[in-house]
């Protein structure tokens, strides 16, 4: 999908920001539709769901993520906010969502953008191809990639999907050992898409590419074994 046919909705209750993301946005040649309430923003949604949503954190007395909370439908979104606060950042990682402080340059905004869509495209594809049963993780089950602590979101019997702090060198690899200590458990997965949820996290879906039977049944135990 090109960015000229992507759809990104703007909840901003500030005319001058919402006019300056505007511009940012529809000169990288995507489609913006402008949403001034918390209200305005609900009917948008409703009517017709963006490709990506992008929301202030503080619409009045509203908090813009209450969009995630109450929409039926996941919706990639990047939520601003005016001051760097953690409890922030961690709720918008824990639905999901990527933030971004203001100030914030456009080559900043634009590449948390590019990242979320791409990340949604490929998420889009690796759910119409599974073949099982994703269950939801309640609760924390620790995990870790190369030297880098994760935590699982959910799990099927071939893939899986967590969160993890970003590698001391910045990437995550196509392709690794995923492991859970408290199972001293470890399998081999591929990368299928990663989309950033905060300056020091990422979502990510892998799909489990282990050749070793006795690992893949041991993993098969894990699944069965979560409720």
């Amino acid at each position: 999908m090109s960015a000229v046919t992507q759809k990104i909705l703007v909840v901003e209750d500030d005319a001058d920001v919402r006019t300056l993301l505007r511009k940012i946005l529809e000169r990288a040649g995507y489609n913006v539709q402008l949403a001034a309430t918390f209200q305005e923003g609900k009917r948008a949604l409703a009517a017709d769901a963006p490709d990506l949503l992008i929301a202030d954190i503080r619409l009045g007395e509203f908090n813009g993520l209450q969009f995630l909370i109450t929409n039926p439908r996941p919706i990639p979104t990047i939520m601003i906010t005016r001051f760097p606060d953690p409890v922030l950042a961690e709720e918008c990682r824990s639905l999901g969502a990527a933030h971004i402080t203001r100030p914030f340059s456009p080559d900043a905004l634009l590449t948390l953008a590019r990242e979320k869509l791409e990340a949604a495209t490929a998420a889009a594809a690796f759910t119409t191809s599974r073949r099982w049963t994703r269950k939801r993780v309640v609760g924390e089950l620790p995990a870790r990639v190369k030297d880098s602590p994760a935590r699982v979101l959910d799990i099927s019997y071939g893939g899986v999907r967590f969160e993890i702090e970003r590698p001391a060198d910045g990437e995550i690899p196509a392709s690794f050992d995923f492991t859970i200590p408290a199972s001293a458990l470890s399998v081999q997965v591929d990368l299928v898409w990663k989309s950033r949820s905060g300056e020091r996290n990422w979502l990510c879906g892998a799909v489990v590419s282990e050749a070793n039977q006795a690992a893949t049944r041991a993993w098969c135990g894990l699944v069965d074994a979560i409720a």
